[in-house]
């Protein structure tokens, strides 16, 4: 089973698919991607899209996707790059994959 991007957005730079940096070489924000199994519905997982130059300051390059030189196309590649590496038997699966390379909306959750 693969999940699907159903749908996404960034709070800051809205809409985010037309968005262009003044500097494709100087980007940092975080992204939010609502995947889910099918149609019916998903949950929120969100990216810190950055390039190397603002990781000097960042503790950690976790759930981070590091691109050279910003371009809305290539992030969409790396995210659906990810959702082929983290196919699984169930949903419970696939989302425990993929909070390992973006940060699950249930992260820590202990009901």
């Amino acid at each position: 089973m693969r999940a699907s991007i159903l749908s996404y957005d960034c709070a800051d730079l809205d809409p985010i698919q037309n968005w262009v940096p003044d500097d494709p070489y100087d980007v940092d924000f975080w992204m939010n991607f609502t995947i889910g199994p099918d149609t019916k519905g998903g949950d929120n997982f969100q990216v810190h899209i950055v390039t190397p130059n603002n990781l000097q300051d960042k503790d950690s390059d976790e759930h981070a996707i590091v691109v050279k030189e910003y371009e809305f196309s290539s992030v969409l590649k790396a995210v659906e790059n990810m959702l082929d590496q983290s196919q699984g038997e169930n949903w419970s699966e696939i989302s425990e994959k993929l909070s390992k390379l973006m940060y699950w909306e249930f992260e820590d959750y202990k009901p």
